[in-house]
């Protein structure tokens, strides 16, 4: 294969663990039977904890690659000589001429063997699926909340290559340099990764292996190619671990299962048992995959060489019930199977003296020596016919499940990751073909279509959103299977955040709420200081922390993340005033610490003098004090009319003076000041207000000479209707304070929408109340906040 091949990731992947019958729920439930691997001679090192996504079993291998050089004289190949079939050579006469309707031969590591009767269509095909939560090496799997953990892996992490020079590869550095400017320029990696392969230096090839698979885990052709550069250098345990840690990052992959079953068949050889249980592993894993049916042939025709024909009916019997690319052939292979073979050799013992008894009470024989009684010709005809009715039920379902589904398997041009758009048509096929798999598939098979959805659009946040909601939505119905979907959906969010779409905001909300809500508040917080690293501006960010502080109960850390941010801020005062705010009113209601609430908006004044949200808060934090600090109070009202704020907002600051001097005052002098005072702005704001209406006016009649002269009467009359209108909007100042007549002033019924606080609702004239003024008010004022992208 070329190197430009493996830019496409792979060639033919997909799909999920398949629920087979007994055994299949014990072995398959947490990701695949890790005994397969203890006994084949892997460490527990070799292996991490995975996640069994909802049946999706995986052996989450987490490779601990400590690589060393120096390793690689210290293995030595074992190669076979031959092809796998020859192990029996002294197989009897009636053995040698049994009819069987398989290929006999496979080459040693021939991964494109199929069924005589196979189409010959080649499908390139990557449709791979990352569900172990240990592919990714450096993100940590299980986090107490009391414990101090380092900032999780991410693919928008600094490149920093440990090897940057070498005197075997003197121009490494002349590739890494555009991987490390640009990251994501996928032809600079594949650059590299060629050159590197081409040379002796392992420990350089490895570093390159692993920081391009880290960012790009769903490419399969490079999984292959490092485990091909590991056993090409002699190193049997390192390209066992490089399989195990792809198959890990991308177990839908059937291409990738492929080459390395074909590897244990080779190097494994001698243990038949580990060989089958790796090809039951990637049953397990990958036979529910539309696509994989060379995977179940390689099985099929692996079992055929060892002449253990029962096996090979049992995995048809698991066959039949997947839908597949080639359910047809498969199915007529069966009938060859069963029809070419003595049925005894194929069916368990249960079963043949089941359909045994059938045939002899059909036929009214006695059934008293029933294992004393040898078959006619006739009778193993209608056992095999019996045999082939009893699989015709499984076959016909899966006849109609690949039937109502086969037009969206058509749909699907480009199943492997790319870092290139898909086609608009093909992103519509796929979200149909999930909104389809939701409403009539069962929970695995919609599972594994989210799955395989994910490789072809690894890119395009709407999907792993839409596959997170559905698993949401489960975790909230299914109390049985939270566990389980917990697993799961982390799995989901971690993948996302961390590799594909890093830079999407929601899904890391998301992920941080679903932590919370889980009781894992670390993390919560771990997954928020991730977002921090991606999208430092973002503005809800930083309520979305101090929140998180403050449900945990850490005062001390909810103060420092204000001060933090409100630092931050000062260059952007969009957000300063808001997050000033919000300290004051934590400090206040929730630390009783006025003084710290009064700097927090003390600071922001110094920054934004024209905001009368921050004088309001000022005054509100005086006026809760208890006892009631009156001078304080006033101080703060004077200081908010000697400010800089527009004369419709001094007004209203004024008019509160008033009423506040009149409920606490003990000078009346100082409220008749006040009154004058009130009545002086409130005189400015009305001539202001008229005059504006005026020039308002006079345009509006300007327009009207200039208008044309056959202007209907009803156009004059509702242009008249307007300017009165506006004239009458100017004149409803009264002449003295009168705060029964305050509700004419024009603008107070305004500020409701504005300045929200209950604290001055106990001190409002009655009047004012009932024009809708402060004292109706809530406790919040709207805030401007950034909306998550």
């Amino acid at each position: 294969m070329e190197d430009n091949d493996y830019s496409f990731g792979a060639m033919e992947d997909s799909s999920s663990r398949v629920s087979y019958g007994q055994g299949s729920e014990e072995n398959g439930q947490e990701g695949g039977d890790s005994s397969m691997v203890m006994e084949g001679g892997f460490s527990e090192s070799q292996l991490g904890g995975g996640d069994s996504n909802s049946g999706l079993g995986v052996i989450a291998a987490k490779a601990d690659f400590e690589w060393s050089a120096a390793r690689e004289s210290t293995e030595v190949k074992k190669e076979l000589n031959g092809n796998q079939n020859q192990e029996d050579s002294g197989e009897d006469e009636e053995t040698k001429n049994r009819k069987r309707p398989f290929i006999d031969e496979l080459g040693e590591e021939d991964s494109e063997s199929l069924t005589e009767k196979r189409v010959k269509t080649e499908v390139k095909d990557d449709t791979s699926m990352s569900n172990s939560e240990s592919a990714i090496d450096g993100i940590r799997e299980d986090v107490s909340d009391n414990e101090s953990t380092e900032a999780l892996w991410t693919a928008f992490d600094i490149i920093k290559p440990r090897i940057m020079k070498s005197e075997q590869l003197p121009d490494l550095e002349k590739f890494w340099r555009p991987v490390i400017e640009s990251p994501k320029d996928f032809q600079a990696w594949t650059s590299l990764l060629q050159y590197v392969d081409h040379e002796n230096d392992v420990a350089a090839a490895r570093e390159a292996y692993d920081s391009f698979l880290r960012r790009y885990p769903y490419c399969y052709g490079y999984w292959k190619k490092w485990a091909d550069y590991e056993k090409k250098k002699a190193m049997k345990k390192d390209c066992e671990k490089v399989f195990e840690r792809g198959l890990a990052a991308i177990p839908l992959s059937v291409d990738l299962w492929l080459h390395y079953l074909n590897y244990c068949r080779v190097h494994h050889a001698a243990n038949e048992m580990f060989v089958r249980e790796q090809f039951e592993r990637a049953m397990t894993v990958c036979g529910l995959e539309f696509r994989s049916d060379r995977l179940w042939e390689l099985y099929i025709n692996w079992e055929v060489e060892r002449d253990d024909l029962r096996r090979v009916f049992q995995i048809y019997d698991k066959l039949l019930a997947v839908p597949t690319q080639f359910h047809t052939t498969h199915w007529d292979n069966f009938q060859d199977l069963v029809n070419q073979n003595d049925p005894k050799e194929l069916l368990t013992l249960e079963e043949y003296e089941e359909l045994k008894l059938e045939i002899f009470r059909e036929r009214k024989i006695s059934t008293e020596a029933v294992a004393d009684i040898k078959l006619t010709e006739e009778e193993i005809q209608a056992i095999r016919k019996k045999t082939k009715e009893r699989r015709q039920v499984f076959h016909s379902k899966t006849e109609k499940d690949i039937t109502d589904r086969w037009a969206f398997e058509e749909g699907i041009k480009r199943p492997y990751f790319h870092v290139k758009p898909l086609e608009r048509g093909q992103l519509k096929n796929w979200k149909t073909y999930l909104e389809f798999e939701v409403e009539h598939g069962q929970q695995l098979r919609i599972d594994t279509l989210f799955e395989r959805c994910l490789i072809a659009c690894a890119l395009y946040d709407e999907y792993w959103l839409m596959y997170a909601q559905h698993l949401e939505s489960r975790w909230s119905e299914e109390l049985d299977n939270r566990p389980q979907i917990e697993k799961q959906l982390r799995s989901v969010y971690r993948r996302a955040c961390t590799v594909h779409v890093y830079d999407k905001t929601t899904l890391y909300l998301m992920w941080s709420n679903f932590e919370e809500k889980t009781g894992h508040l670390h993390r919560a917080g771990l997954i928020l200081d991730l977002l921090e690293k991606v999208a430092p501006k973002f503005d809800s960010l930083a309520v979305r922390r101090v929140n998180l502080a403050r449900r945990q109960g850490d005062h001390e850390r909810v103060i420092a993340y204000y001060r933090k941010y409100i630092e931050t801020a000062k260059k952007d005062n969009g957000t300063l005033a808001p997050l000033s705010l919000r300290a004051s009113r934590f400090a206040a209601k929730v630390m009783d610490d006025e003084e710290l609430a009064e700097e927090f908006v003390e600071k922001a004044l110094e920054k934004e003098p024209r905001n009368a949200r921050l004088y309001i808060q000022l005054f509100d934090v005086r006026f809760q004090k208890k006892p009631l600090d009156v001078e304080g109070c006033i101080q703060a009202l004077n200081r908010a009319l000697k400010s800089k704020l527009d004369l419709e907002q001094r007004c209203r600051f004024a008019h509160r003076k008033v009423e506040f001097l009149e409920d606490f005052g003990m000078n009346v002098d100082e409220i008749s000041t006040a009154q004058d005072e009130y009545q002086k702005l409130a005189l400015k704001l009305q001539n202001d207000r008229q005059a504006k209406a005026a020039a308002q006016m006079a345009q509006q009649q300007a327009s009207a000479t200039n208008a044309p002269t056959e202007a209907s009467a009803g156009d004059d009359a509702t242009k008249t209707s307007k300017t009165e209108t506006s004239a009458t909007a100017t004149t409803t100042y009264t002449g003295a304070y009168d705060g029964a007549n305050y509700q004419g002033f024009q603008g107070q019924a305004g500020y409701q929408g504005q300045y929200q606080y209950p604290g001055w609702g106990g001190y409002q004239y009655p009047a004012a109340a009932a024009a809708g003024g402060w004292g109706q008010q809530g406790y919040y004022p709207q805030q401007g906040y950034g909306q998550p992208q």
